[in-house]
């Protein structure tokens, strides 16, 4: 019973998050604007809202039991794409932003091959998860030659990169045991809701105490 309560909070509340970090982005687009990355995170965002949507509507399970995945893997697509729009807008190094455009190119491949080899779609959102944590670390390698470095707390991308970058690399071992059913009870998702709310938090922690976008 105590279980299944905690199930139904973390449940119930990982959406508030979810719309909470948009509102606050939304809220927040005129301190930001003039990172040329901030539209990308706010269609991220309403990306994510738009999918919770239509798993309302049609009922596919897409942040529940995941029983059906259809709809998570097309989710899946447009979430690595936006997600990498982000990553490539804040690369300026041009060897890296060769990096991202291949890391960006070959997921893409994969995804796509994954309709004709369906013992590879149960593993694209893992794939998904490994490439935006490469594309993560490819921003802090960035961020950490050069003058930024010196007040990285101050800046956004910082935060809502330690945001992405704790989901990213837990979801895939979360997903490759999903996936492969190798667990059946909903206690697990616990750790995923809470993991999304820790994500979201960095964004709405980032967004408030962040320094304005320099012109």
């Amino acid at each position: 019973m105590e279980e299944s309560l905690f199930y139904n909070l973390l449940f119930n509340s990982f959406q508030y998050f979810e719309f909470g970090s948009f509102i606050m982005a939304l809220f927040f687009y005129k301190k930001y604007k003039n990172y040329s990355f901030y539209k990308y995170f706010i269609i991220y965002l309403f990306n994510i809202i738009l999918f919770k949507t239509i798993d309302y509507y049609t009922g596919q399970g897409l942040m529940d039991d995941y029983d059906d995945m259809d709809l998570y893997n097309i989710y899946t697509f447009f979430e690595f794409n936006f997600f990498a729009l982000i990553y490539y807008s804040l690369i300026k190094n041009i060897l890296r932003l060769r990096l991202v455009t291949g890391l960006i190119l070959l997921f893409n491949c994969i995804y796509f091959l994954s309709f004709y080899f369906t013992t590879l779609s149960a593993f694209t959102v893992q794939i998904e998860g490994l490439f935006n944590s490469l594309l993560i670390i490819i921003y802090f390698i960035e961020l950490l030659n050069s003058n930024e470095i010196l007040n990285y707390k101050k800046l956004f991308p910082f935060w809502m990169s330690v945001g992405f970058l704790v989901f990213y690399l837990t979801s895939i071992p979360f997903f490759t045991l999903v996936y492969l059913k190798l667990f059946d009870t909903r206690s697990m998702f616990n750790l995923l809701y809470a993991l999304i709310i820790l994500f979201h938090s960095c964004f709405i922690f980032g967004l408030i105490s962040c320094r304005k976008a320099e012109d």
